[in-house]
């Protein structure tokens, strides 16, 4: 999948039109198209929270569009499917447009998600102002209340409440690039993750390209509050994600709550995450008496870890990060245990952490299954603090993820993160006030 760098503004795009293939002229006729003016563009308002109000705005919409969902609590049985429209869908704010999980969870064809959203690649598509209350109805696939699908390249997520019961809250599945912000995710249940985050295809084509950090081309989590209550455990985790994801983590609130990505291993044939950027975040943690290794998880991928805090009560966490590789000391399908054939020696294993760009695999049964030539590409982590202190990384797998080779003590040279906050931030709409920090919590 091409992440163009260099067709992105209508002017170019005109140049692009005499010299390049028709995919690239195609791509920017939607870059252009997403130039048009929607002044235009009309406002739809719900006649009131239930699903089928709600579906028949969203049916009448069209590109441009705005959606009002009026305050009041709904509970939906049936999903709502967009397909390639880009509108903003707006409720009355948090706790005032109250949306309840009630759709069923069965296998396919039955579509499990209160809301799935198949987004076009141009065009701002803009979810906000809702309260998404998850449900009683086991999910055991894990496929999430909101799915954010397709491939957009200019969307936000912003000012939602999501408190997922039964599954997670927030998945987003695609080459999307775009930010989730402002956003309260309440993971008290200790079932479904606040944010689900992967690429498409297993992750083979984000694998098979090179690095966007510092650009754009990334899924932001800027500005957000991670929190529970503790009464189903002292710990749990409000972000993750793999195939092949490349997030921004940067600026969030973490209430007992922490981050993490899977590697190459437990999620069988999808691979592990590909890139990651950490910064300005801010942990509170009450262990209530337990020990944890970090507030930071890492199985695989490459990315920058820089300027977070945590503060740990009544117990221990004494680093900020940790970096694994499960298949180090365990077989996992159908990868194997590391040395097997997509690995090159036993302390270098496909998708490790500090591996990059390689050789595209493909097919259900991972093709060619050789080495794919990762280049070296390490972490750089740097300026983390645990309780004011200066905090290093630790490793459960040194022999796997060497510092020196695959993590460096120090800034990354001509790495520049992006503009904060988000761009799609300060051109689209801001209303409602950003999340307050939760008023229940007490420090013991």
């Amino acid at each position: 999948m091409h992440r163009c760098q260099d067709v992105t503004t209508p002017l170019s795009c005109i140049h692009v039109l005499h010299a390049f293939p028709i995919s690239a002229v195609l791509f920017c006729l939607a870059t252009l198209l997403s130039t048009i003016d929607v002044s235009f563009a009309a406002t739809r308002t719900a006649a009131s929270c239930s699903r089928a109000d709600v579906g028949d705005a969203v049916n009448r919409a069209t590109n441009g569009d705005t959606v009002l969902i009026p305050a009041g609590q709904c509970t939906w049985t049936t999903n709502l499917t967009i397909r390639g429209k880009f509108l903003t869908i707006r409720g009355a704010g948090i706790d005032k447009t109250v949306l309840t999980d009630g759709v069923g969870k069965g296998k396919y064809p039955n579509v499990p998600q209160v809301l799935s959203w198949v987004m076009p690649i141009s065009g701002l598509s803009r979810l906000s102002g809702i309260t998404f209350q998850g449900g009683s109805i086991t999910d055991s696939a894990n496929k999430g209340m909101v799915l954010v699908a397709g491939g957009s390249h200019q969307f936000r997520v912003d000012h939602n409440k999501f408190i997922p019961t039964q599954t997670s809250g927030l998945m987003i599945i695609g080459n999307h690039w775009g930010v989730v912000d402002h956003n309260v995710f309440d993971v008290s249940a200790n079932h479904g993750y606040g944010t689900y985050i992967h690429e498409a295809n297993y992750g083979d084509e984000s694998w098979a390209e090179g690095s966007t950090l510092g650009t754009e081309q990334n899924v932001f989590l800027e500005d957000n509050v991670f929190t529970q209550d503790q009464s189903k455990g002292y710990f749990y985790p409000g972000q993750d994600g793999w195939s092949g994801h490349r997030v921004v983590v940067r600026y969030n609130t973490f209430y007992d709550t922490k981050a993490s990505n899977h590697g190459t291993e437990t999620s069988g044939r999808w691979r592990s995450a590909r890139q990651f950027e950490y910064y300005n975040n801010t942990w509170t943690l009450n262990m209530r008496g337990h020990f944890e290794p970090a507030a930071i998880s890492i199985r695989g991928g490459t990315g920058v870890v820089f300027n977070n805090s945590v503060t740990v009560s009544d117990g221990m966490t004494n680093h900020l990060v940790e970096f694994k590789y499960l298949r180090a000391k365990a077989s996992h399908s159908p990868w194997g245990q590391c040395p097997a054939a997509w690995d090159l020696a036993e302390d270098r294993c496909i998708d490790q952490i500090g591996v990059g760009k390689g050789k595209l695999l493909s097919g259900f049964s991972p093709t060619p299954a050789e080495w794919p030539e990762q280049m070296n590409d390490p972490v750089y982590v740097w300026n983390n603090r645990v309780n004011g202190k200066l905090s290093l990384p630790i490793s459960p797998t040194p022999t796997v993820v060497q510092v020196g080779r695959d993590v460096i003590h120090s800034p990354k040279p001509e790495y520049t993160p992006y503009t904060y906050p988000h761009p799609l931030v300060t051109s689209s709409d801001t209303k409602g006030a950003a999340p307050a920090p939760p008023q229940t919590l007490t420090a013991h």
